[in-house]
């Protein structure tokens, strides 16, 4: 198993969405779903999936199946449109970007073959077709669709002027209804940013139902692991994706989560914080980046302000004390709310 893609871009351009209150958004119809392949190569595959009722077809483009790691540019545009409904806006199925900003925020290269590999995914997202009974804001789709329904990049050469070969300066993507409707009725989960540092398709799949079924609470979720198998569209043999799962367990990259397997079931828990009373600062074990629930509550705590900034001054402040405070939660919130009271004092 590969370990972490590497954080590609620490230092992030402070407009680019995710840095200030806006966090990764994930629909919840597609984390539950297996819309998207987790093939690395072309999937010229028509993938059906039935369960409890609920029946999806997806039928590739001659460009092959929309894939999982496609789906960071959907990802990006569903947390514009929710960052924008948030903020009191009208939104439009219509979402306009730079092709930069999309893959600093999911931690893409942005190199020329990164360029190549945005509009190619554009190309298999638009071409994707779904046929399926699964709702989204109470609606259900009776027609195929596409991933997106359309996109549009605008080339500017180096004097200005628009061309086929100019640099890519400027994104515009219509996300679909069955993926608006889901926004407006918001139907969707906050994601931990590391998950964009998941470096094989299944550890995101597997994210993804960890989030949509554990969600923030200190509770459990159990699944059959041919079940799982179904659900997160995985074509190996049996014995192979139990072998998979077992090292994704073992490995402890899936944010938020911890996984153990108990013969053919799969257990997923709240990923536990490492940081028990009495330890030392080298023993904290503090995550790079707290829970979606805690970042969530940091934000009300602190409004306006950098929660991600905030985490990292408190991080470094909590790391240097010789004892680890009774819960991490209510030691970090509590600082969150004194140095907003300080930021009002000094406006």
């Amino acid at each position: 198993m590969g370990n972490l893609l590497p954080d590609r871009h620490p230092n992030r351009d402070f407009f680019i969405l995710d840095v200030s209150d806006a966090a990764p958004k994930d629909d919840m119809a597609s984390m539950e779903h297996p819309v998207f392949s987790l093939s690395v190569k072309p999937d010229m595959r028509e993938l059906e999936y039935s369960h409890d009722g609920k029946r999806l077809r997806v039928v590739p483009s001659g460009r092959g199946l929309a894939t999982i790691m496609d789906k960071d540019i959907l990802l990006y545009c569903i947390s514009k449109l929710v960052h924008q409904l948030n903020a009191g806006e009208e939104i439009t199925p219509w979402v306009e970007l730079t092709a930069h900003e999309a893959m600093v925020a999911t931690n893409w290269r942005t190199n020329r073959e990164s360029y190549q590999r945005f509009e190619d995914a554009l190309i298999r997202l638009r071409g994707t077709q779904l046929l399926t009974d699964i709702p989204t804001g109470k609606e259900v789709e009776i027609s195929g669709f596409g991933l997106i329904d359309e996109w549009r990049i605008v080339r500017r050469d180096e004097n200005g002027a628009e061309g086929p070969f100019g640099r890519m300066t400027q994104v515009r993507v219509k996300v679909s209804d069955w993926t608006f409707r889901a926004v407006k009725g918001m139907e969707v989960l906050t994601i931990n940013p590391q998950y964009f540092r998941l470096r094989r398709p299944l550890e995101r799949r597997i994210y993804e139902l960890a989030r949509k079924h554990v969600g923030d609470q200190k509770r459990s979720f159990r699944i059959g692991l041919d079940k799982l198998q179904k659900k997160v569209g995985s074509n190996s043999p049996e014995k192979k994706f139990k072998f998979f799962v077992k090292q994704i367990a073992q490995d402890g990259h899936i944010p938020d989560y911890d996984i153990e397997i108990d013969g053919s079931q799969v257990i997923f828990t709240t990923k536990r914080l490492g940081f028990s009373r009495g330890q030392t600062d080298m023993g904290f074990g503090l995550p790079d980046v707290p829970s979606p629930a805690l970042l969530e509550k940091a934000r009300r705590a602190a409004p306006g302000m950098d929660v991600y900034a905030l985490y990292n001054e408190w991080k470094a402040f909590a790391q240097g004390q010789n004892e680890a405070p009774r819960s991490l939660d209510a030691a970090f919130l509590g600082f969150c709310k004194r140095r907003a009271k300080q930021n009002a004092e000094i406006i």
